[in-house]
């Protein structure tokens, strides 16, 4: 097992820039997840760190080896893609096996020691009973795992695995993430995984790095990423609700600085209006800056409870197994609440909201906010 680091990484395809001077470092031993949306580069920097394709620039170290000149058969490392690639005239067996015998990694074992292996990987996953089937008679799900396995049954000194559980199902996807997480465990794995599903990522790493557009905009430990996001980026992806935003300015009233929004007024204190100064912008002789708040830190009353809580009209009540998202109609979008237990108000009734002051974030302003959804600026 080694560590990974990459310092600097750049990957141009003729004169687009893929990924934009990428660093990060996966542990020895690390389960670390690389999330963002479609086009953020991931694949291309798992496919790099696996030699598949080469660095612009830039620096890829296992250990403290640079490894950016070594083909791929000489850096140790076992790959599961999201797309399949069985062998359709192999079965289960020999597809999972395939790795063990590849003259590249000069394993030479013997029948049973093979067999011991793919018996113990398959086992692992659950599909040590599809031994003698071939793909064409394996689900989709099934068809996962097998390509799973067969990263898996090789001892790698890193596993790169990019949205190797994209197809499974709601209940095989997460009995399969929690053997993956088994997995890493048990054998002490370094293991690299792609993701756009922020759940996985938050469920799986140790650590994680969130891309966008080929650059890192934050890394760390799952509960930093979700409860303190550096960006609007990082709370809009990752959250479901994501992170409430309000776009507002910074006004002073008889000496006291607040936040003013077109549906509401949030006062600062001290702390929170030096946050909110030093990300605004000035636009017209105006300081603007946007607001962040998790949907589980707004708290809902009958009355006022506090100097910055503000009443609004329930727009619609979404009751799920343990708890409710509460929707409100903002002017230029919606605010979403979540309460602990079955909401006890009703559609149209108007309730007093309050802040929770510790939770409150001030950004710049970097992706679109409307109420049919977000996008990119």
């Amino acid at each position: 097992m080694a560590d990974v680091r990459l310092e600097n990484v750049v990957k141009m395809y003729g004169k687009k820039m893929a990924v934009r001077g990428v660093s990060f470092t996966c542990k020895e031993g690390e389960f670390f997840s690389i999330l963002g949306p479609t086009g953020a580069g991931k694949t291309t920097i798992l496919k790099m760190i696996a030699g598949i394709e080469s660095i612009t620039s830039g620096k890829i170290y296992f250990g403290e080896r640079v490894v950016n000149e070594l083909p791929p058969q000489e850096r140790n490392v076992s790959m599961a893609f999201e797309t399949y690639n069985l062998y359709p005239h192999m079965n289960v067996y020999d597809n999972v096996a395939f790795p063990l015998r590849a003259p590249r990694w000069k394993m030479k074992l013997t029948s049973e020691e093979e067999r011991r292996r793919v018996e113990e990987i398959t086992g692992f996953l659950g599909i040590d009973k599809l031994l003698d089937r071939l793909p064409q008679n394996l689900s989709g799900g099934q068809k996962q795992r097998v390509s799973l396995a067969r990263a898996l049954v090789r001892r790698a000194e890193v596993y790169l695995l990019d949205e190797p559980i994209a197809h499974l199902d709601a209940k095989l996807k997460f009995s399969t993430q929690t053997l993956l997480k088994e997995f890493a465990q048990k054998y002490g794995s370094t293991i690299i995984y792609v993701t756009h599903d922020f759940r996985e990522a938050l469920a799986l790493s140790d650590r994680m790095v969130v891309l966008r557009r080929g650059m890192v905009e934050q890394e760390g430990v799952p509960e930093e990423i979700y409860y303190y996001p550096k960006t609007d980026f990082v709370g809009r992806l990752v959250g479901d609700p994501p992170m409430n935003f309000i776009d507002g300015i910074l006004v002073t009233q008889n000496g006291r600085t607040v936040f003013q929004s077109s549906d509401f007024i949030f006062g600062l204190q001290s702390d929170l209006l030096e946050k909110a100064m030093k990300v605004s912008t000035e636009e017209n002789g105006k300081k603007i800056v946007r607001l962040g708040i998790r949907p589980e830190h707004i708290y809902l009353d009958v009355t006022k409870t506090s100097e910055n809580s503000f009443p609004l009209p329930i727009y619609a009540i979404i009751h799920e197994n343990e708890s409710s998202v509460v929707a409100f109609r903002l002017k230029d979008a919606f605010l979403y609440v979540r309460t602990t237990g079955f909401c006890r108000y009703q559609k149209s009734e108007k309730v007093w909201l309050v802040f929770d002051p510790e939770r409150v974030f001030f950004y710049r302003k970097t992706v679109e906010i409307s109420k049919e959804g977000s996008s990119e600026k």
